[in-house]
């Protein structure tokens, strides 16, 4: 091996070493998740801020999910999802206890429709509920109306979903039925 074959063959591995499986960014002393989307064009960045996560993530097909995986340190006590979507037509929380379903009326933004997925049965879920999902629509737009011309979806995870998650939650999203 020659030694410029050799000097290649140490940068390769270092580019490949470093951009496998990179958790995503924590501060000395936070949690760090190893994040898995479905599609390579998704975006998930993570804020760490006062023990809350702010997780944003950006769709460019609208149609996808990310499994967060705790590698190190405890849950945050509350975590913050921003959807860079134009619509939301349904979006999922899954974990080994729960199975979460919301949507945003594309007619009407104001109706959220709320449930929860056992096998074999869906049961609505209604605010006041431990598992009901805070979910506002952030924009700079004078009316918030759908599809978003700019900002996004903000779902707070419900504080019962985030401790009965353990060390793992899946997000998936579908901006408007094809």
């Amino acid at each position: 091996m020659t030694k410029r074959s050799h000097l290649q063959a140490i940068v390769l591995s270092f580019l490949l070493v470093s951009c496998a499986g990179l958790p995503a960014g924590a501060g000395p002393g936070e949690p760090v998740f190893l994040v898995t989307t479905k599609n390579r064009d998704e975006q998930v960045d993570i804020r760490h801020e006062n023990g809350a996560a702010f997780i944003d993530i950006h769709s460019p097909t609208g149609i996808g999910s990310a499994k967060f995986e705790l590698e190190s340190g405890a849950m945050p006590g509350e975590i913050v999802v921003r959807l860079h979507l134009k619509g939301l037509e349904e979006v999922r929380l899954v974990s080994a206890e729960d199975s979460l379903s919301a949507s945003v009326s594309s007619s009407d933004s104001s109706r959220l429709n709320q449930k929860i997925i056992s096998p074999g049965s869906e049961m609505p879920l209604l605010p006041g509920h431990p598992l009901w999902m805070e979910i506002e629509i952030v924009s700079g737009q004078p009316e918030k109306k759908i599809p978003l011309e700019e900002g996004y979806f903000e779902i707070r995870l419900p504080k019962e979903f985030i401790r009965k998650a353990g060390r793992s939650f899946e997000i998936a999203w579908i901006d408007f039925y094809r």
